[in-house]
């Protein structure tokens, strides 16, 4: 299981920002296109029952959008969830 993963959809103007936010930081993620990847939904569906983009998961625990990743990133403690325990 990948440690950071990102459900995206195109034309999404925060998927962009998480995407660029952890490329930056050079995390590793994968990212699921709802759109170009439809079972994906419902996958996500069964995860959380939020249903805004994009929604993102570390060490497959919902850590929320992009308002949130960038709280993570803002205390120090996006580097560190992503880390190998």
């Amino acid at each position: 299981m990948p440690k950071i993963e990102i459900y995206t959809r195109p034309g999404c103007g925060y998927c962009t920002h998480a995407k660029r936010l952890l490329t930056n930081r050079k995390l590793d993620f994968v990212e699921y296109d709802v759109y170009l990847n439809p079972e994906r939904i419902q996958q996500l569906h069964n995860r959380t029952s939020a249903r805004t983009y994009p929604q993102i998961f570390i060490c497959n625990q919902l850590i929320g959008g992009f308002s949130e990743l960038l709280t993570h990133e803002q205390n120090g403690s996006l580097i560190a969830k992503s880390q190998p325990n």
